[in-house]
């Protein structure tokens, strides 16, 4: 709910500050003495149309603040977590400058007027000749509707149902519109696929198949260089082998003459071990190799399919198997997408959980529009409005959405016999406040805005009537917190709390003042209210009545 309100520099304000309680607040006056202007700094902060001939006369510019409880609002604090403006507070401020530039803040970070307007829909509800007058605004018909007949959780289920069916919807329309493009992809993909698979290739091939080739092209040279140099080593006339042994023959001459020789011998007879070994691996590889002609020819053609294959596809050859299973990922992929049979079970699926349920609210709202309109019309009476005729009518739309099959209408007759047209387009402002209070007096407000505030209610209304509207209002602030703009004493002697608003004139200018009435000074103002500028005893004697019997 309004905590606070500061207004600065606003028109005839110089400064104000109105400290609002919960319950019923009114606001008191004569005519002319700024209650309007009041109203119009709350409707700026609610985000309304700035002005720079607003800024009162010798100020560089004006400045609204308006601080709320928003304690027990969740929905509130979804607004501000998710545009990231901090929860902890809930203060708007709106500066206009004499440029006419308008800012706005919300817990002191810069936001648009949009913004400022959104979060105000959600705090303030203002009844009277003003920018933010709700009634006038049809798209608030079905929040009303649907907070009388307790139809939150249908609601929330046919959006969500509805967003499910969009959700399913779209991805059948996307797979349809793609479907030609991704049949031809899917085409040539199994023609890569089929290539690739008759191509047989696995990554370590290549590898291998370039060093068997490799050795195959060079097999005369790897037998001659094998076989020589067996013959070196041991086969052939002086090799290596029959040297050695003459060496260690002659050493083994001198060993006695000189012991260190024998050190010598030791190592040249495991020399000669490691050579004998050596020796007779190098003759077994030799008689391994055998040239062979068609296997250079296999391989030759096995490179050369190999290399058209990733020439084809634009790949290295040690990337084909990995180009492979890529292929196959991506038609699994395609497959499953593809499915158009699924896709459409999928969203007449959705769609029917859709219909189902907005049916049922449909039906639901029915019955509460024909309870809805009885009740307002019987508070209509009540507040001397009998030949006003209301009706809460449910519109069917060309195409569902996500508030349903319908919209919701309100719609008033002013006149016996008249037709029914919107009641934003034929009811006056002061025939519109009271039209707001019937209907805010018998809704249930589990989702309403938390501050209601009423202006010109208690237009063309006096005696017993007006002592309705006050209990009226006076019931709605049991539940909302109202601010209420009267020239009726009836209706002020039932406020929980009581402003007077006043003009103060000086030489040089005229400014408004705002004050908050004690006891006896209530008694004063409704007394002025029922005798004009001259207050008598008996004047007083019946505003006490009247706020003695208020609070009985």
């Amino acid at each position: 709910m309004l905590i606070r309100l500061t207004v600065k520099d606003y028109v005839l304000i110089d400064l104000i500050e109105l400290d609002v309680d919960a319950g019923f607040t009114v606001l008191t006056g004569e005519t002319g003495a700024g209650k309007s202007i009041i109203l119009g700094a709350i409707s700026l902060i609610l985000g309304g149309r700035s002005d720079a001939g607003s800024i009162r006369a010798g100020a560089s510019r004006s400045d609204i603040v308006a601080e709320f409880d928003i304690s027990k609002l969740p929905h509130v604090y979804s607004f501000l977590d998710e545009a990231d403006l901090g929860v902890d507070d809930c203060v708007l401020r709106r500066v206009i400058d004499t440029a006419g530039r308008s800012r706005a803040w919300i817990n002191g970070v810069p936001v648009t007027v949009k913004q400022l307007r959104t979060l105000g829909a959600l705090l303030i509800d203002i009844h009277g000749q003003h920018e933010h007058y709700s009634l006038v605004d049809a798209s608030t018909h079905s929040q009303v509707l649907d907070s009388f007949g307790h139809l939150s959780n249908s609601v929330k289920l046919v959006e969500e149902t509805w967003k499910s069916w969009q959700f399913e919807k779209n991805k059948l329309n996307q797979c349809l519109e793609q479907s030609e493009a991704l049949k031809q992809k899917a085409e040539e993909l199994l023609e890569t696929q089929r290539d690739l698979d008759a191509l047989g290739f696995k990554g370590k091939e290549w590898a291998q198949t370039i060093d068997r080739h490799r050795k195959a092209s060079n097999m005369n040279e790897l037998i001659d260089a094998a076989n020589q140099s067996v013959r070196m080593l041991g086969d052939g006339e002086q090799n290596i082998l029959s040297i050695l042994a003459n060496v260690r023959a002659r050493l083994n001459g001198v060993v006695e003459i000189d012991p260190q020789v024998d050190s010598m011998l030791q190592d040249l007879e495991g020399l000669e071990i490691q050579l004998g070994e050596f020796n007779r691996d190098l003759r077994r590889y030799a008689e391994s190799l055998d040239f062979d002609s068609g296997l250079v020819e296999t391989l030759d053609r096995r490179i050369a399919e190999v290399q058209r294959y990733a020439r084809k596809y634009g790949v290295k050859p040690d990337d084909l198997e990995e180009m492979a299973l890529s292929v196959q990922m991506e038609l699994e992929k395609m497959s499953s997408h593809a499915n158009l049979d699924e896709l459409r079970r999928a969203e007449a699926d959705a769609g029917e959980k859709y219909f189902k349920a907005a049916s049922q609210l449909s039906s639901d709202r029915e019955k509460s529009s024909i309870e809805l309109t009885q009740k307002v019309n019987a508070a209509l009476v009540d507040l001397a409005m009998s030949g006003v005729r209301f009706e809460a009518r449910l519109n069917p739309k060309d195409e569902p959405g996500v508030a349903g099959l319908e919209q919701i209408a309100f719609y008033v007759a002013t006149n016996p016999g008249a037709e029914a047209k919107l009641v934003g387009k034929v009811a006056s402002g002061g025939e519109l406040s009271r039209i707001s209070l019937a209907i805010q007096s018998v809704v249930h407000q589990d989702s309403a805005v938390p501050t209601v505030i009423f202006d010109e209610v208690d237009s063309g209304v006096g005696g017993a009537v007006a002592e309705i509207v006050g209990k009226m209002l006076k019931t709605v602030g049991q539940r909302a917190q109202v601010l209420c703009v009267t020239h009726l004493p009836q209706v002020a002697a039932l406020g929980d709390s009581h402003w007077k608003v006043s003009k103060a004139h000086s030489k040089t200018d005229s400014k408004t003042l705002l004050q908050k009435l004690k006891p006896k000074d209530s008694v004063d103002e409704i007394a002025r209210m029922l005798a004009g500028e001259v207050v008598s005893e008996k004047a007083k004697a019946h505003a006490r009545e009247l706020i003695n019997s208020a609070s009985i």
